[in-house]
């Protein structure tokens, strides 16, 4: 029975000592992962709209230009990682992080429209806040098939979000005495 104790104890401290020989790196692994969706980069667009109408039966026209601002963001979903996207060479202190692609959405817009020009004729009625909400309707779906047709806009928000999240990963791991490299996922 003292064999069988002793030999127990012996297998314990095996066991113990092989994983002190190698450091535990899921506490840092699920503190990335927790980050979910984390925004590395915005830009707000100024979307100008312009309403002008003028009836045969009314004397004067109706002109109204208003501007609102609306907002795209980069990210990266960090709960989609993985254990093996982050790979540690003890020996030389580096790691080599391959994150998810970087994403991008259109993230909102102002509430209220700026009144960049008005010209209302004497005999015609103000715009109502239906014709302005209808005006802000068609200029948002105008600007989103801008941002389709204009890869431009995600392209400098992507490039601008894979910098700002080297960095970000690079002074993390610094912290914790790694040099890292940073890949995306493609």
């Amino acid at each position: 029975m003292k064999q069988f104790f002793a030999g127990m104890v012996g297998l314990l401290m095996l066991g113990a000592c092989s994983k002190t020989g190698q450091p535990d790196h899921t506490g840092i692994y699920q503190e990335i992962k927790s980050g979910d969706k984390m925004v590395f980069a915005s830009m707000a667009i100024t979307k100008t709209a312009r309403m002008e109408s003028s009836d045969w039966y009314t004397i004067g026209k109706r002109i109204a230009v208003y501007s609102y601002d609306s907002y795209m963001r980069a990210y990266v979903d960090l709960s989609a990682m993985q254990m093996d996207d982050i790979v540690y060479d003890e020996d030389a202190k580096t790691v080599r992080v391959t994150l998810p692609p970087v994403r991008t959405e259109i993230a909102g817009r102002d509430m209220e429209m700026r009144k960049e020009y008005e010209n209302i004729g004497p005999l015609r009625s103000n715009l109502d806040s239906k014709e302005r909400a209808e005006i802000k309707e068609q200029a948002n779906a105008s600007f989103k098939k801008e941002v389709e047709d204009n890869p431009e806009f995600k392209q400098q928000l992507i490039d601008a979000a894979e910098r700002k999240a080297r960095k970000y990963f690079e002074t993390l791991f610094e912290a914790n005495g790694y040099t890292a490299s940073v890949d995306f996922k493609p």
